[in-house]
């Protein structure tokens, strides 16, 4: 573990970066697994270390219907909770350029910036990382998950349920109405 003060940035995730990067320092030639703390690890982790990239991440994918039946996307996300670095040159650009992304983003926390970083490193060869070590939710794993996540964030338990439905609600119309690119296409669908 490597301690962060949270008075920098309050609940920070962009600081993932500088911990592989001073764990990579203190574990010279070491392949690293960045984990979130509030992951739950059930079991052997040794068979995610095996990756034949420089960078093992979580690549997530799912579908989003524009509107109509036949226009439909898919999003792909890449996510930190769970990440696999090897001790490589191309494993330390990657994790600088993310740094510098980080650093330089205003708002959010540093899944964007990492997704950047995915996108401007082609060079850097990664690896999705199987699933039952993703980190994926606790209600969304199967029974052969390794590697869970109890979203801190999210907890049920510590606000009680009404909250719980309140915050998700609000969080649901925050992300349908306010966010960019998504208030346009609504008002646009309303008019037209």
């Amino acid at each position: 573990l490597f301690a962060r003060d949270k008075r920098v940035g309050g609940w920070a995730t962009r600081q993932k970066p500088s911990v592989v990067l001073e764990g990579m320092g203190a574990y010279p030639g070491k392949t690293l697994v960045l984990m979130d703390v509030d992951c739950i690890v059930k079991g052997d982790i040794t068979p995610v270390v095996n990756i034949r990239g420089d960078v093992g991440l979580s690549v997530k994918a799912r579908q989003r219907n524009k509107g109509r039946p036949w226009q439909k996307q898919i999003v792909v996300t890449v996510g930190s909770r769970v990440m696999v670095f090897r001790p490589t040159a191309a494993a330390s650009e990657f994790i600088e350029e993310w740094q510098r992304l980080c650093d330089k983003a205003e708002v959010g926390g540093d899944e964007t910036s990492l997704g950047w970083a995915y996108l401007l490193k082609p060079e850097v060869s990664t690896s999705q990382l199987d699933q039952r070590y993703a980190g994926r939710e606790i209600g969304a794993m199967n029974p052969d998950t390794v590697i869970w996540h109890d979203s801190a964030h999210d907890n049920i338990g510590k606000m009680g349920w009404d909250r719980h439905w309140l915050r998700r609600s609000l969080k649901q119309f925050e992300r349908r109405w306010f966010r960019t690119g998504r208030t346009k296409g609504a008002m646009s669908r309303k008019i037209g």
